[in-house]
């Protein structure tokens, strides 16, 4: 798929459903390091169909349920942090966020102790002060993360990742 920048790949996720989760050694890690750093940096260039909504990344736990994600929804125009401590759900909302335009922009979401902050390209969105660290808990032992899910098969993105 045509990116933003030719030398660098873009992907468009049309069957999200097909998208292997990440391995069981490589997610151990990532939380490992989540939580050694007492949070994280998520970096993505994407470019979201006008009105869809969908998971960019999520965690969730061997029966199903989910333990972090984050929403990208274009019909209420927000990102949507989305995490679950002691079976109830936290939402942190960044509202005007611009993202489904059918344009790429690029999207920092910083989460570090109980502070999360929201950049797309180098504007600061906004800022929330979190009730608890949720990466405290979360959870690798029979647990999957995924990216670029969808909320139903229409909801397409188009994503280029950066490492």
């Amino acid at each position: 798929f045509k990116g933003q920048y030719s030398d660098l790949p873009a992907y468009r996720f049309i069957r999200f459903d097909h998208l292997p989760p990440v391995s069981p050694p490589i997610l151990k890690q990532i939380l490992q390091q989540i939580q050694n750093n007492e949070g994280f940096l998520f970096i993505a260039s994407i470019r979201q169909d006008r009105a869809s909504r969908g998971t960019l990344i999520g965690l969730e736990s061997s029966d199903g349920r989910r333990q972090f994600e984050i929403v990208s929804n274009g019909r209420a125009n927000t990102l949507d942090l989305v995490y679950w401590v002691d079976g109830s759900q936290n939402v942190v909302s960044f509202e005007d966020v611009d993202l489904a335009d059918s344009q790429w922009k690029n999207i920092t979401l910083h989460i570090h102790g109980e502070n999360a902050n929201l950049f797309v390209g180098c504007n600061l969105i906004d800022s929330f002060i979190l009730d608890e660290p949720f990466y405290e808990r979360l959870q690798a032992e029979g647990s999957r993360m995924y990216i670029a899910k969808g909320s139903t098969r229409e909801n397409h993105f188009r994503v280029r990742w950066r490492v």
